[in-house]
C-alpha cells in the first residue's frame, strides 16, 4: 500500500481516498471559510493580510481567523481552479502587496471558475 502525502493531487485528500473524500475537498459549503474568502474576492482583489485586517474571514465562534489559516483556504481555493494570483500582465510577475514592514503578500482574485461558485452561492443564500 502506497504511503498518502500531502504533495499527492488533491493536498490533503489523496489517491487513497475515496471518491467522496474528493468531492468533499472540492465542494464549498454556504457559510464556510472558503466560501467567505471567495464572496470576500468577488468585490476586489486581496492578499491574506488585506482579509484578515478587514475582518472578512471568521470562525464558527465569531472571530476573525489568522491570515495563516486564510492562507490556507486560498491555497485550497487555487488548487481547487477558484482563486489564481493577480499577474502584471498574462504570464507575468505575480503583483505584491505590503502588509507588514518589510514584508509582501501575493494578491489574489477570483478566476471565471470562482465567480461562477460565488455566484452559485448568493443564489442559494437568497432561496
Amino acid at each position: 500500500m502506497m504511503q498518502a502525502s500531502l504533495w499527492d493531487k488533491g493536498g490533503v485528500v489523496s489517491d487513497e481516498h475515496p471518491v467522496t473524500s474528493h468531492v468533499a475537498a472540492a465542494t464549498v459549503k454556504a457559510g464556510s471559510q472558503r466560501a467567505q474568502v471567495l464572496t470576500a474576492l468577488w468585490s476586489k482583489a486581496a492578499t491574506a493580510h488585506s482579509l484578515w485586517i478587514d475582518g472578512l474571514v471568521l470562525n464558527t465562534a465569531g472571530h476573525v481567523v489568522s491570515p495563516n489559516q486564510i492562507a490556507t483556504r486560498l491555497k485550497e481555493l487555487r488548487d481547487h481552479g477558484y482563486v489564481d494570483y493577480v499577474r502584471a500582465f498574462p504570464g507575468g510577475p505575480c503583483l505584491e502587496e505590503t502588509t507588514t514592514a518589510g514584508n509582501t503578500g501575493l494578491v489574489q482574485t477570483l478566476t471565471g471558475y470562482g465567480r461562477r461558485q460565488v455566484a452559485a452561492l448568493m443564489a442559494k443564500a437568497r432561496l
